[in-house]
């Protein structure tokens, strides 16, 4: 078969094969288009051509072919796997996937291989036996958009990386020298109508910013606040979680009893002349039923008796009802008690690839969590029940459902099935059940998912959208460790290495930002565990082959770093034009 070759300019073509004939499939050929330059050759495996995306795929001058199964190695060779740039395994099924991938391998052991898996521990050892292989999870990748929007802005993103944290945060809740770039601004429109991404101007115009993670000695001060604060959100902290186990009825009846009791208090301490200390120990002592008739004593000392001894006649039962409300009333699905939240919690509807990621996720970083499955024979309502994440088992479309999910009182409503239909409709039922109630929504038709943010006031994320950018970046050869959403867009963190001959191998750093596209968090000299991250760098230090470039980026302008970074083997000339303090510079 022919290998990659070179176009009438003279530049190298890569040449891209991608198996599979789903959404995700349709979003890598799109990134890929945006991310490169015409010099791109394409060609997807289909195992039907009537699927619904393939009408799509060609019109974006994609080739398509027919077939692909496992076994036919006729169909792998037809779309030039031997000698590609890289092929992609992007099937629904791990197994399939898989299979694909020791095909290939088979027919060109060196062709890089990107390969959609959802068991990630299945992932790790299949990167062993593949060696030029990258496995990504599409709803690992996608989930954390899904969790900071249902979590709300207040809660930051964490960003690790080899020897440094990050974190997303709005620019008024860092320090100055903590900030590394400006990530969003508010003020004026993006290219699509959102914030403006990666403003020029430095960080002080950016609302959204990328910072250093705060140090131990920070959190040592954060200890070392006055006592009456640290008192304080104690008690927050207590109240949060006497909401999260009292229904609304119980809570009532609760508070209701304690002002009788304290009322009773203080009738015997004024009315029936006794000192605060004998008249708490009056009053305990008679709720507890432990009361002595004593007839010498004045009319109104036994009427307060007689009342505070009714009154803890209902105590008694209450706190048995509080005692069995904690204990099972998370007693919805499989085995053992867990307390069911009923406040401040997120609702999460559907619990397949990308919800169980979701509840897993916000679990991890100790949001309560309710999850509405409409099958218990479904796979993630089992695991979720092993986890000891509280499921309702139900249509998520009907109010009663939702309610019992407590979703009148939580803090985010999550739906994420496969059927835009159905979650379009829970997120109905939840605004008539609250309509304050933060929605985030999984659509994947923009149109559609853009009225029903403009309508609703929802947020909505398409699972191919965020995931397809990340495919793209890693069969172009680089590394994205992070997907940060901004609205409806999103940015990358990505490594970037600068390749042999690379065309900005002895530029500045200051060469690879541009403006609303890049911007260089960081770069690593060295290699290995000895790797030092500089950060920020110098914008006039000269790059070398080797170094590992951290960048945010837009998904266009990812692509174009990859290309700028990549060896002049696969590139004769840059795509377009570099800007560097000594001029413009373009080949």
């Amino acid at each position: 078969m022919t290998s990659a070759g070179a176009t009438p300019s003279g530049r190298r073509t890569q040449r891209f094969v991608i198996c599979g004939d789903n959404l995700l499939t349709l979003r890598i050929v799109e990134a890929l288009r945006r991310q490169g330059s015409a010099a791109v050759d394409i060609v997807v495996v289909v195992a039907d051509r009537a699927s619904r995306y393939v009408p799509q795929i060609e019109d974006a001058g994609v080739r398509v072919l027919e077939g692909g199964s496992s076994d036919d190695d006729r169909t792998f060779l037809a779309a030039g796997v031997r000698g590609a740039t890289a092929v992609a395994l992007v099937d629904r099924e791990d197994v399939t996937n898989i299979h694909r991938a020791l095909r290939v391998q088979e027919i060109d052991p060196d062709v890089r291989l990107v390969v959609r898996l959802f068991n990630t521990r299945l992932g790790r050892r299949i990167e062993q036996i593949l060696p030029t292989a990258t496995v990504l999870s599409v709803s690992e990748t996608a989930a954390p958009s899904f969790v900071a929007q249902a979590i709300g802005r207040n809660t930051r993103q964490h960003v690790r990386v080899p020897d440094r944290t990050f974190v997303v945060a709005g620019r008024r809740e860092v320090r100055d020298e903590a900030v590394v770039c400006g990530l969003a601004a508010n003020s004026g429109l993006g290219a699509r109508g959102g914030p403006r991404l990666l403003p020029d101007g430095g960080p002080d115009t950016a609302d959204y910013v990328l910072a250093v993670a705060e140090s131990r000695a920070r959190e040592t001060d954060q200890l070392s606040r006055p006592r009456t604060e640290r008192v304080r959100n104690a008690v927050e902290r207590l109240v949060v979680r006497l909401r999260g186990t009292l229904t609304r009825r119980l809570a009532r009846a609760t508070l209701a009893l304690f002002l009788l009791f304290v009322a009773g208090t203080l009738a015997f301490a004024t009315a029936g002349g006794y000192t605060l200390g004998d008249a708490v120990y009056l009053a305990v002592l008679d709720s507890a039923g432990a009361a002595q008739p004593d007839t010498g004593a004045s009319l109104a000392v036994r009427v307060i008796q007689g009342f505070v001894t009714v009154v803890g006649i209902a105590i008694i039962p209450l706190v048995t009802a509080v005692v069995v409300e904690s204990a099972v009333s998370g007693r919805v699905l499989g085995t053992g008690p867990r307390r069911m939240p009923r406040r401040d919690h997120v609702v999460v509807v559907g619990l397949g690839n990308v919800g169980m990621r979701i509840v897993t996720t916000l679990r991890e970083r100790g949001v309560p969590v309710v999850a509405v499955e409409r099958s218990d024979e479904a796979f993630g309502a089992a695991a979720a029940a092993r986890a000891g994440i509280p499921v309702i088992l139900g249509d998520a479309t009907r109010e009663r459902v939702l309610r019992e999910a407590g979703a009148e009182q939580c803090r985010a409503l999550v739906a994420v099935t496969s059927d835009d239909a159905t979650n379009l409709q829970a997120a109905l039922v939840g605004r008539s059940v609250q309509r304050s109630v933060r929605v985030v929504l999984r659509l994947r038709d923009d149109d559609l998912a853009g009225r029903v943010e403009r309508s609703m006031g929802a947020i909505s994320r398409s699972v191919s959208y965020v995931a397809a950018p990340v495919f793209a970046a890693a069969l172009r050869d680089g590394q994205v460790l992070a997907t940060i959403p901004v609205g409806r867009r999103i940015l990358l963190m990505a490594e970037v290495t600068v390749g042999r001959a690379s065309f900005m191998a002895g530029l500045p750093v200051g060469a690879v930002v541009e403006a609303g596209a890049v911007r260089v968090v960081g770069v690593y000299r060295g290699a290995g565990p000895d790797a030092v991250l500089e950060t920020p760098p110098r914008p006039r230090r000269r790059l070398k082959v080797g170094d590992r470039l951290l960048v945010v980026a837009t998904r266009g302008g990812l692509g174009t770093v990859l290309e700028r970074c990549a060896s002049r083997s696969a590139y004769d000339r840059p795509a377009v034009p570099v800007r560097t303090p000594e001029g413009v510079l373009t080949g």
